[in-house]
């Protein structure tokens, strides 16, 4: 798959990153923050995006909805965000594919994100 992955956190995208490519064979696209990671998604082609929701120019909720009003054809998107209160995860799960809790296991991430998909190929709220 190409994911796009925005995350502002070096560190974890980087970790992130690793885990994809090595475990997952998928191709990874970075963006640092909310505002790239939305110019990105709108004109390059990507199979997933993962999605910090605390990153800085635009958050990942605002690049979520932006997103989906925008895209001609949206493809699913997974938060993975540290923000665990039922009201974030409802507020994510609204809107998205799916949520991964931070930290998360580099060593299962791509198969949280396939079982995620499994089950939901596109955000809440879209239809085929």
């Amino acid at each position: 798959m190409r994911i796009l992955l925005a995350e502002d956190d070096h560190n974890i995208a980087t970790i992130a990153q690793l885990s994809l490519e090595k475990i997952g064979g998928h191709k990874i696209t970075l963006a640092e923050n909310g505002e790239l990671a939305l110019k990105i998604a709108l004109v390059e082609k990507f199979d997933l995006i993962l999605l910090d929701e605390m990153m800085p120019k635009m958050n990942g909720l605002n690049v979520c909805k932006k997103y989906l009003e925008q895209a001609s054809n949206p493809v699913p998107i997974i938060f993975l965000s540290a923000k665990s209160q039922e009201s974030d995860i409802r507020e994510f799960q609204k809107l998205s594919s799916g949520y991964i809790a931070k930290p998360f296991d580099p060593l299962t991430l791509n198969d949280q994100i396939l079982k995620i998909l499994k089950f939901k190929t596109l955000p809440f709220g879209k239809k085929k």
